[in-house]
């Protein structure tokens, strides 16, 4: 595999943006899971971005979802749950996020239509899936596409959250633009939305 100048630099510097939004999404999910006025606050930013990422990856009722960094609250699963009537698989790697995110579907009661278990991106067993979303805060970002592009079924469609074009840098600097192709890329407020489709 042909080595690109700056790849290891730039891929650091993805994965230490995405550990710190890790920790901000903690405080900020702490804070929405246990008061209304918080859930609702962050729900007014991320609703109309998740919902623009179903219609992107064109999530039916059919399709096997996965969704990778869940965190303690899952509001993305439900709400593609919700919206499309398909199962949705999720994941976090950090044991707290993974029982709170658990316990809160479970007092949603949508826990037949969304599963929280506790696993790591770079190597749950992914060839099943669909649709396969990555969150903003998941890392090491690198090997989990690395992992994807290995396992994944050649017609899944993966919707990665990313920070100022880092997701495409990211694909440039690894060589993985042989893997994927960037169908779409769209803007939101504090982040952008990439679908990825296998070549």
């Amino acid at each position: 595999m042909k080595q690109h100048k700056n790849s290891g630099s730039s891929t650091t510097i993805v994965n230490w943006r995405r550990k710190i939004l890790f920790y901000e999404f903690i405080f900020l999910e702490f804070l929405a899971i246990k008061i209304d006025f918080f859930y609702k606050l962050l729900m007014k930013w991320r609703k109309p971005v998740f919902l623009k990422e179903i219609k992107m990856a064109k999530v039916t009722a059919k399709d096997k979802v996965f969704f990778i960094g869940c965190g303690m609250l899952p509001s993305a699963p439900m709400l593609i749950a919700e919206e499309t009537n398909a199962t949705v698989i999720t994941i976090d790697n950090n044991k707290r996020a993974y029982l709170l995110g658990k316990e809160y579907v479970e007092r949603k009661n949508l826990s037949d239509k969304v599963i929280v278990e506790y696993g790591d991106g770079i190597n749950y067993p992914i060839q099943d899936f669909d649709v396969i979303f990555i969150a903003i805060n998941v890392w090491p970002i690198d090997e989990v596409i690395r992992h994807l592009s290995k396992n994944m079924k050649p017609a899944a469609r993966v919707m990665c959250k990313g920070l100022k074009d880092d997701v495409t840098q990211f694909l440039e600097s690894g060589d993985l633009l042989d893997e994927f192709s960037v169908e779409v890329v769209s803007d939101n407020p504090k982040t952008q939305s990439f679908l990825l489709i296998k070549k």
